[in-house]
C-alpha cells in the first residue's frame, strides 16, 4: 500500500524532515518512508522505490510512505501528521512573527554578534551578505557555494571589519558558544584558526582530553587557504586572535594549501606576538596528533597516552577508508600509504543531503557493499551531529566484521559531548572495531592490518617563538562581545544552542520563488545595488507631492483624439476584461466617437482607437482607469523633485465609468465633472494655492485612513482645505460641488495616487537599483516595473481578491483585479497601513489582528520606514516603503493589496471589496530580468 502526496507551501528543512521520514521507517509494517523536500534528487529516489509522483517543484512537500497493510498506512499517515504539527510548533513558538531572511533578524536582535547560515548551498550566499551588511560576522556551515561568491563575501566583510567563516565552515566556538558541529571544550588559552572543520575539532577534543581548553575557535572553510581565495579569513582570524587577551597560543590547521598562500601565512605567524603552531597537513608535516602534542609541549603540559579501545578481528586486505570528515580523510590518506579513501562530506555527496555526521544513510551503503579487507572510519561527537551514532553504525559493523571484514574507528570527541565518548566507544569495541581518539593513530594501525607501511610519527619539533607584533587591526567585535547568534537554516543546529543556553534567534526561512536562485545570488552581487536602492528610496522618501491644479487632460498630456490611457500594463482590445471594455466604450460616447455602445465596440475591436498605459503618460487611474481627452485631471508637483502626476477625479458612487459602465447617466456625469466640478476646483487652487497632499496623508493615517479603500478622513481633510476658496472662487457651483464630494468618502483617493505615483517616479530609472516603482493591473494582467529596469513590465494574471461581498455577489461575479490604485501600496500606504485603519479590516473580511500582521509582513519585504507617514497603533512606526523584489522573491512574501472588487460583467460596478497578493511571477521575471541587465542579456 503506497502513500504518495506533494504538500504545496509546506517547508521543513532537510534534517528535520530526515528524522521525520526515520520515525515513520521504524513503525512496524512501513518499509518505505520519504519525506523530503520536493528536489530532483529526492523525486528520483522516490521514484526508483517505485512511487508515481505527480509533478512538483523543489518549494514543495513530497511524501511518499509504503506499509502492508491499509491499517498500517492510515496509523503511518497518523504519525506523519502528528510529527509535522509538533515540527510547525516548535519552529513557530520562538516569537509571535519570526523573521524571514538574516536581514530582518539583524534589525531586531541589536546585541547580535554573529549569523549562522545553514541554508542549501545556492540560497547561502544571500543570507551571508545580509550579516555583512548589517556588520555581523557570519559562520557558513553551508557548502556547495561558489568560490567567486565565497571571494566576495570575504572581500565584503575585509571592509566591513567582520570575519566570514566559510562556506563549507563545519565548527567554530566563539566565547565558549559552539556552533555547527561543536565539541563540548572547557575554556582555555589556546585559539584556533582552521581552514578544516573536523581537523579543528580533532586538535581541540584531544586538547581537551589533556585537560587544556579553549578561548576560540575560528573556522575559515575549507577553500580559505586555496589560491582563488587568499587566506583572506585565516589572516584576519589570526590578526583577531593574536589581539585576543585571553589567547596565549595559536594553532593553525588548513588541508594541503596552495604553496603561495602558505608562504603568506608563514609570514603573518612570524609576525604575530602570540605564538603559532602550524599545522598544515601535506607530505612531511606534521599530523594533527602530533600538532596537538607541539602544542602541549610549547604549554609546558604532559602529552597523555591518546585514548582507545578493542580490537579488530578481521583479516588483512585492501584498506578503505569511509569518511565523513573532510581534513580527517584527508589526514588518514596522507599517513596510511595506500587504500581507497571517500570523503562522504565532499560536496558532491551532500548536494541535497544532510552531512554525513547527521545522516550516515550514504556510509552505511558503501560499508555494506565491503566483502573484506580493513575498513577505517571516523566518528564524529558533539552538537549537531547524529545523536547517537553507534545505534545505527554498530550493527553495520558487527555484520562487516562477520564478513571478515576489519574495522578502525576514529573517534573524535570529549568527555563532555552529549553522546557520551566513553559509552559510544564501548559500543563501537563490542561490535569488533578498534577504536582511537587519535585520527593519526587509527590511520597508522589500519595500514598496518592492510600491511602497508604507514608514514612514521614527526619528530617533535621546538617550542613556537612569538614575533614582533604586526601593527593592530581594528578590534573584531565577534572576539569581545557575548555570544549572540542568529540562526538560519537546519533546525538541528538552532536546538543545538537551545542545548548549550547561548541566546539566540532564529529564521524562519524559506526557498526562494522558484526561478530565482541564480538571478538573486548575481544581482546582490552587484557592487552598485546597496548605493542604487539607497539613491532610489531617498528620493522616493524625499517626495513632496502637492495638488496644484485641475487640467483638462487634452491640455496637460499626450491624449489626442482617438487614443485613451487605461490602467495597468499595456493591453489589446481582444484580451480585454468586462469592465476595461465596459469603461472604454463609456469613453468612446463620451467623446463623440461613437453614437451608440455598439459602434463604439465595433471600433474598438477594429484596432483604429489607440490605447496605451497611464502609467507611460504620468498618469494613474482607478479601476479601469480610462482616461479621454475630454477628461478633467487632479495635477500633483513633486515640491523636491519637480515631477509631476496626473489623475482623473472620481465619479462619486453608483453607476460609473470606472467601473465599466457606459449609460447615458455616467456620460452626463462625466459631462458635468468637466464643465463644472474640474473648473470649480481649478478656481479654488488659483485662490488658495497648492495644497501639501504629503501633510494630509500623514494626518489621515493618524485618524484611521489607510488610503486606498478607507479614504474618509483623508477626504475631510481635503474639503476642509477647500471648501472656503470654492465659496469664494465659484459662489455659484460651490453647492453642488461640496454636495458631490460630500457625497463619496472616496474623493480623495485620486489625488492620493497622483501623490503616490509623482513619489515612485522619484525613484525611477536608477541603475542597479531593484526598487519596485509602480504595481498596476488591467483586469487581465498585474504588472511590476523597478527602478533598474526602465518603462519595462513584468506581469503575471491578476488574481480575483478575496473578500466580502456586496448583496447578492459572490465570487463567481468578481473580475480579476484591476486598476492603478495599487500605486498607494507602492508607497507604504493601502494594504501597507491598514494598521492604521482598524475600521477597514471588517470590510476586507478580517480584523485587527489580521490588519497589523498584513503591515508588519510588509517590512519584510521593504527597504525603508517612512518618516511621514506613521502608524499610531505601532507605536507610530513608519509604514513600510520601498519594496525590493529581490526580497520578494527571497521570502516569497508577496506585496498585499486590499482593493475594490469589480464585476465581471461590463456595467455592473462594485461588487465587494478584499485583499489580493500579486503574482509571483511578475517578481520572478523582474529579478531574472534585473540579472540579465548585469550581463546585457
Amino acid at each position: 500500500m503506497n502513500l504518495v502526496e506533494v504538500r504545496s507551501g509546506v517547508y521543513h528543512d532537510s534534517v528535520s524532515l530526515m528524522r521525520v521520514s526515520q520515525a515513520l521507517a521504524g513503525r512496524a509494517g512501513v518499509s518505505v518512508a520519504i519525506i523530503a523536500m520536493a528536489t530532483e534528487l529526492n523525486v528520483d529516489l522516490a521514484r526508483e522505490a517505485g512511487f508515481d509522483v505527480p509533478p512538483a517543484t523543489p518549494g514543495d512537500l513530497l511524501v511518499a510512505v509504503r506499509a502492508d497493510s491499509a491499517e498500517e498506512l492510515a496509523a503511518a499517515s497518523d504519525e506523519l501528521g502528528r510529527q509535522l504539527s509538533a515540527r510547525a510548533s516548535a519552529e513557530g513558538a520562538r516569537e509571535i512573527a519570526p523573521p524571514r531572511t538574516t536581514r530582518t533578524a539583524a534589525r531586531r536582535a541589536e546585541n547580535a554578534s554573529v549569523v549562522l547560515v545553514s541554508v542549501p548551498g545556492e540560497h547561502a550566499f544571500a543570507e551571508a551578505m545580509d550579516a555583512v551588511d548589517a556588520g555581523l560576522s557570519v559562520m557558513i556551515f553551508s557548502d556547495n557555494v561558489p568560490v567567486e561568491r565565497e571571494v566576495l563575501l570575504k572581500e565584503r566583510a575585509e571592509a566591513a571589519g567582520v570575519l566570514v567563516m566559510g562556506p563549507d565552515c563545519g565548527t567554530a566556538v566563539v566565547g565558549g558558544a559552539g556552533l555547527g558541529f561543536a565539541n563540548v571544550l572547557r575554556p582555555g588559552p589556546v585559539g584556533i584558526v582552521a581552514a578544516s572543520g573536523t581537523g579543528a575539532q580533532q586538535v581541540s577534543s584531544l586538547l581537551d582530553l589533556a585537560g587544556v581548553g579553549v578561548s576560540h575557535l575560528l573556522g575559515v572553510g575549507g577553500r580559505d587557504l586555496s589560491a582563488e581565495v587568499g587566506g583572506r579569513s585565516t589572516l584576519r582570524a589570526l590578526e583577531a586572535l593574536d589581539q585576543d587577551p585571553g589567547t596565549e597560543l595559536i594553532v593553525v590547521i588548513s588541508k594541503p594549501a596552495d604553496p603561495s598562500v602558505a608562504e603568506r601565512v608563514r609570514a603573518a605567524v612570524e609576525r604575530s606576538g602570540t605564538p603559532v603552531v602550524m599545522a598544515l597537513l601535506g607530505p612531511g608535516q606534521d599530523d594533527l596528533t602530533a600538532a596537538t602534542e607541539n602544542v602541549l609541549a610549547a604549554l609546558g603540559k604532559e602529552v597523555p597516552v591518546w585514548p582507545s579501545w578493542g580490537e579488530a578481528n578481521g583479516s588483512p586486505g585492501p584498506l578503505v577508508g569511509l569518511y565523513s570528515g573532510g581534513t580527517l580523510c584527508t589526514e588518514a590518506k596522507l599517513i596510511a600509504g595506500g587504500g581507497t579513501f571517500t570523503d562522504f562530506g565532499d560536496d558532491e555527496y551532500t548536494r541535497g543531503r544532510a552531512h554525513p555526521m547527521i545522516d550516515p544513510a550514504l556510509r552505511l551503503e558503501a560499508l555494506a557493499a565491503v566483502e573484506s579487507g580493513v575498513v577505517l572510519m571516523d566518528v564524529v561527537l558533539g552538537h549537531g551531529s547524529d545523536p547517537d551514532p553507534a545505534a545505527r553504525l554498530a550493527p553495520a559493523l558487527a555484520e562487516a566484521g562477520s564478513r571478515g571484514a576489519s574495522i578502525v574507528v576514529a573517534l573524535v570527541g570529549t568527555e563532555g559531548d552529549p553522546q557520551d565518548l566513553q559509552a559510544q566507544a564501548e559500543r563501537l569495541a563490542a561490535a569488533g572495531a578498534a577504536v582511537f581518539t587519535s585520527n593519526a593513530a587509527a590511520a597508522r594501525h589500519a595500514s598496518i592490518l592492510a600491511e602497508l607501511t604507514p608514514a612514521p610519527s614527526p619528530a617533535a619539533r621546538p617550542a613556537p617563538h612569538a614575533g614582533s607584533g604586526a601593527d593592530p587591526g581594528p578590534e573584531l567585535a565577534l572576539l569581545v562581545s557575548e555570544p549572540h547568534v542568529i540562526a538560519v537554516g537546519t533546525s538541528v543546529l538552532a536546538e543545538a544552542l537551545d542545548q548549550q543556553a547561548v541566546p539566540h534567534a532564529v529564521v524562519d526561512w524559506r526557498p526562494p520563488l522558484a526561478g530565482t536562485s541564480d538571478a538573486l545570488n548575481r544581482v546582490l552581487a552587484d557592487p552598485r545595488r546597496a548605493a542604487a536602492n539607497a539613491r532610489a528610496v531617498e528620493r522616493l522618501l524625499a517626495a513632496r507631492p502637492q495638488l496644484v491644479g485641475v487640467r483638462r487632460a487634452a491640455d496637460v498630456l499626450d491624449l489626442p483624439p482617438g487614443t485613451f490611457f487605461h490602467a495597468g500594463p499595456p493591453i489589446e482590445w481582444e484580451r480585454a476584461s468586462g469592465p476595461m471594455r465596459g469603461a472604454l466604450m463609456g469613453g468612446m460616447l463620451f467623446e463623440g466617437l461613437a453614437a451608440s455602445p455598439a459602434e463604439a465596440e465595433e471600433k474598438l475591436a477594429t484596432g483604429s482607437i489607440r490605447l496605451d498605459s497611464c502609467h507611460h503618460h504620468r498618469t494613474v487611474g482607478p479601476m479601469a482607469g480610462v482616461v479621454s481627452p475630454s477628461m478633467w485631471m487632479l495635477e500633483v508637483h513633486d515640491a523636491e523633485h519637480g515631477g509631476t502626476a496626473y489623475c482623473s477625479l472620481n465619479e462619486g458612487l453608483g453607476k460609473v465609468l470606472r467601473y465599466g459602465a457606459y449609460g447615458p447617466e455616467v456620460v452626463e456625469r462625466l459631462r458635468w465633472m468637466g464643465e463644472v466640478l474640474g473648473p470649480a476646483l481649478q478656481a479654488a487652487l488659483d485662490l488658495g494655492g497648492p495644497l501639501d497632499l504629503r501633510n494630509l496623508i500623514a494626518q489621515a493615517l493618524q485618524m484611521g485612513d489607510e488610503l486606498h479603500n478607507r479614504n474618509r478622513a483623508a477626504t475631510s481633510l481635503l474639503v476642509r482645505e477647500l471648501a472656503p476658496a470654492i465659496v469664494d472662487a465659484a459662489p455659484g457651483q460651490a453647492g453642488d460641488v461640496l454636495r458631490f464630494i460630500n457625497g463619496n468618502d472616496h474623493f480623495f483617493l485620486n489625488a492620493g495616487m497622483a501623490a503616490a505615483k509623482v513619489s515612485a517616479d522619484a525613484a525611477r530609472d536608477v541603475p542597479g537599483s531593484s526598487l519596485v516603482v509602480a504595481m498596476a493591473r488591467n483586469g487581465t494582467d498585474f504588472g511590476i516595473q523597478i527602478s533598474g529596469c526602465g518603462d519595462r513590465w513584468f506581469t503575471g494574471p491578476a488574481g480575483v481578491p478575496d473578500g466580502l461581498y456586496l448583496g447578492q455577489y459572490g465570487p463567481a461575479d468578481a473580475n480579476p483585479d484591476i486598476g492603478d490604485s495599487t500605486i498607494t501600496e507602492t508607497v507604504g500606504l493601502g494594504g501597507f497601513s491598514m494598521a492604521a485603519a482598524p475600521a477597514i479590516v471588517r470590510f476586507v473580511g478580517g480584523d485587527v489582528a489580521d490588519a497589523v500582521a498584513a503591515t508588519t509582513a510588509m517590512y519584510e519585504i521593504t527597504l525603508a520606514e517612512h518618516p511621514a507617514y506613521q502608524i499610531p497603533g505601532l507605536g507610530f512606526r513608519g509604514t513600510p516603503v520601498g519594496i525590493d523584489v529581490t526580497l520578494v522573491a527571497r521570502t516569497g512574501v508577496l506585496p498585499v493589496v486590499n482593493t475594490g472588487i469589480a464585476g465581471r460583467v461590463a456595467g455592473t460596478g462594485q461588487v465587494g471589496a478584499g485583499l489580493v497578493s500579486p503574482p509571483p511571477e511578475a517578481f520572478v521575471a523582474a529579478a531574472n530580468a534585473l540579472a540579465g541587465a548585469l550581463t546585457g542579456e
